[in-house]
């Protein structure tokens, strides 16, 4: 195998990890690919923009333009916005699991169920009760939420509706939840008491 064929294949390797995810940073592509010192990943990247929209910041932020997207045969298009550290911070759930190869995001839970009572029942037909939630991400029997700038009542209401799918669904999967600071980490755990969970601030990981 030829250089040149080698360093097409990574360069696609990287994309497609950068796809997979959606946006990532320097320091995130380093730690899963292993590419080194920082140093080292820093110019891997630089080699990759053309492929690439950058953002710089704080920390350099990229995802797939178009070119990349057409290189690695790709329709996932990531656009600029407020998710983006969100998503940022699902990734380092991503990576303190391990990179599982079952990994999910935006995974949704629902349960569904017939309604035999007549008086509820309209006209003849079948009528289905249904209800869903929305988890940042799943593998292996895991839910994994992420709480950066989630009002904490919303937080609350999210862990009622899961509490009520488990019930409903009669499971007691692994309940994760990822946090910024150690005040939200013990609420969380107050509201999830009973349930199967574990709530870990980002410091703790990282």
């Amino acid at each position: 195998m030829t250089l040149a064929v080698r360093k097409q294949e990574r360069t696609e390797m990287l994309l497609k990890t950068i796809d997979w995810l959606g946006v990532m940073t320097v320091r995130q592509l380093q730690r899963i690919h292993d590419l080194g010192s920082y140093r080292n990943a820093c110019r891997i990247v630089s080699q990759l923009e053309p492929y690439l929209h950058v953002a710089r910041g704080r920390e350099k932020v990229f995802y797939l333009n178009k070119e990349g997207r057409e290189l690695i045969g790709s329709d996932k298009e990531v656009k600029k916005s407020m998710q983006i550290e969100h998503k940022l911070l699902i990734n380092e759930a991503y990576i303190y699991f391990g990179c599982p190869g079952d990994w999910r995001t935006e995974y949704r839970i629902e349960h569904k169920e017939e309604i035999k009572d007549i008086i509820v029942r309209i006209g003849s037909g079948k009528s289905v009760m249904k209800k869903w939630i929305v988890a940042d991400a799943y593998f292996g029997g895991n839910i994994i939420e992420i709480d950066n700038t989630r009002h904490m009542k919303d937080n609350m209401k999210k862990i009622e509706n899961y509490r009520e799918i488990f019930k409903l669904k009669k499971i007691n999967p692994q309940l994760y939840f990822f946090t910024t600071t150690i005040q939200r980490k013990q609420k969380l755990e107050k509201w999830l008491a009973g349930m199967n969970h574990h709530v870990l601030t980002f410091d703790e990981i990282q």
